[in-house]
């Protein structure tokens, strides 16, 4: 029983993932050389290492927008090798959020409007329960009275808390955070900080923070460390 539960509460699964570019040429280079990593529901790890060290090419893989050379890359359960670009498309759009060091938002647009992006993308319409999604979401992240400022009229702390909202928007089990508090101050990195974890005990949902910040690292559930494109700590 308590097999079936643990996998039943496998978010990722990576599986012998390798990553190599220019393959084929003289220039062929192995990034990444065989990462095995497990994340579980509700689970908020970061991942470390050196500049070179191949976590944005993990995070691309990860987040569905590339692929690995060879290996197996499940999301809840799901063999993501196995898809063609428009499931690989629809999974990445229901199963994972992004927040990442620029928020990208759109600046002319409202906070809830920012918030709505990824579910209008998905439904090709706005309507009222989108509308009620997004409300509520921004409340979570405490901006319910910011609901229709544009976002050029947020401060940096207060457009990353609309960023995070937006990648809640699908409820996805999985959010890869790269940098989400690179550009801001000490003060504002504490409380988006504080904010995700929140989120993650709330609502089971896996985070994955890359961060530089290994004070923040360290208040994490466990630590991934990435050396060479090989994992050398994860716990």
């Amino acid at each position: 029983m308590d097999e079936v539960a643990e996998v039943a509460d496998e978010v990722l699964r990576l599986t012998g993932i390798r990553k190599s570019f220019g393959i084929g040429t003289p220039t062929e280079t192995e990034i990444l050389h065989g990462i095995d990593l497990v994340l579980q529901k509700g689970e908020f790890v970061a991942l470390i290492g050196p500049s070179g060290s191949g976590k944005s090419t993990l995070l691309n893989l990860i987040g569905l927008l590339d692929r690995p050379t060879s290996g197996r890359l499940c999301i809840e359960g799901t063999d993501t090798t196995t898809l063609d670009e428009a499931q690989l498309t629809r999974l990445r759009g229901h199963r994972v959020g992004f927040v990442f060091q620029s928020h990208y938002l759109i600046s002319a647009f409202t906070a809830l409007e920012n918030v709505m992006m990824p579910m209008l993308l998905d439904r090709g319409r706005p309507d009222a329960a989108m509308r009620t999604v997004a409300r509520d979401l921004l409340a979570r992240v405490g901006l319910a009275d910011r609901a229709d400022y544009p976002a050029s009229n947020m401060s940096g702390g207060q457009q990353q808390r609309v960023a995070i909202a937006r990648a809640l928007a699908m409820s996805p089990p999985l959010i890869l955070a790269d940098e989400p508090t690179g550009n801001l101050d000490t003060k504002a990195t504490e409380g988006i900080f504080a904010l995700m974890r929140e989120i993650a005990a709330a609502s089971g949902t896996t985070f994955l923070l890359v961060t530089h910040n290994l004070g923040l690292a360290h208040q994490c559930d466990r630590i991934i460390e990435l050396v060479d494109g090989q994992v050398v700590t994860a716990g």
